[in-house]
């Protein structure tokens, strides 16, 4: 596979972010909060090769290749598709629902684990594999990426703050609307300077909240271990499709579509979201963290090798 240049890449390809580009630079944000000395310096050697290049466009990447000649094959990457009932049933069944062959968010994000860390693979293949893996931990965090139902949402369409002439698809709804609205940004906001400030500010806002234990969850502890990458992945995913019924589609298709979201719905939206970018980040840091670790000490056995011959 021909590798291309992130930047060229990011200024040539149209986008379509899920999180919306301000939710994955957030993530992105978040996670260097969490980074160990030896994950900054992995992040910092595989990405830091452009001017102005930074883990938070890194994170809209994986976006913005997979249209393009060579990675059209990544598109199925992005989610797992749950074949359950919602708002009556939610649940993820691996063999099921993510499709032998061309995979899923979750086989995903175990091969890229495995190839960021291979001695095998050179620094460009590493680079992709780190870029993949910042975006697919931002997805999967996503609800709407563990659902199958109407596409993710997509064939869902709401009025969103009285915008009821173009009705947007509930997808795009939890990608960008709610995202915006809550950090006070114009829905159609695409300036990249305005949206990484943003996406600082809220990554800097929820580092402290998880700091005071804002929330009661302890992400750093319940799953770190790259050899049960696919059980840590399932786990997230599970946890996402979960508040398919728990929130997203509580009420039904139906209501969904005769409501205007902008109102009570935006306000019961805001706390998940917040939850569920605030654990991507924290867990993408923490899972950063476990790689560079398994690079270094590949390193270190190496260098030992050769001392020995």
């Amino acid at each position: 596979m021909r590798s291309l240049s992130p930047l060229l890449i990011l200024l040539s390809t149209p986008t379509v972010h899920s999180w919306g580009e301000l939710g994955h630079r957030t993530v992105g944000y978040l996670a260097e909060k969490y980074l160990t000395t030896d994950a900054t310096a992995m992040v910092t050697e595989l990405l830091v090769n452009d001017k102005g290049y930074d883990i938070s466009d890194a994170a809209l990447w994986a976006d913005s290749v997979k249209r393009r000649t060579g990675y059209t094959h990544t598109r199925v990457w992005h989610y797992i598709d749950a074949e359950d009932d919602p708002p009556t049933q939610c649940g993820i069944k691996y063999n099921r629902d993510c499709k032998p062959k061309k995979g899923c968010i979750v086989s995903a994000i175990v091969n890229m684990t495995s190839r960021i860390s291979s001695p095998k693979l050179d620094s460009t293949q590493h680079k992709e594999a780190l870029m993949f893996l910042i975006h697919f931990l931002g997805d999967i965090h996503q609800p709407l990426h563990t659902e199958a139902l109407d596409r993710g949402g997509n064939d869902i369409h709401a009025c969103f703050d009285s915008h009821c002439s173009k009705k947007e698809n509930l997808h795009s709804i939890w990608d960008t609307q709610i995202l915006h609205k809550s950090r006070g940004l114009p829905a159609s906001e695409s300036d990249d300077k305005v949206l990484k400030d943003a996406a600082q500010t809220w990554a800097t806002e929820l580092f402290e909240a998880s700091s005071l234990r804002v929330w009661n969850w302890d992400t750093v502890a319940e799953c770190k271990d790259l050899k049960k990458a696919e059980d840590c992945a399932l786990k997230w995913a599970g946890e996402s499709n979960k508040l398919v019924c728990g929130y997203v589609l509580e009420r039904g298709v139906e209501w969904i579509e005769q409501n205007d979201l902008g109102g009570e719905y935006f306000e019961g939206a805001v706390p998940v979201v917040d939850e569920m970018v605030s654990k991507a980040g924290l867990r993408l840091g923490t899972w950063l963290n476990e790689i560079a670790g398994a690079r270094r000490r590949v390193g270190l056995l190496r260098e030992q090798e050769r001392m020995e011959m």
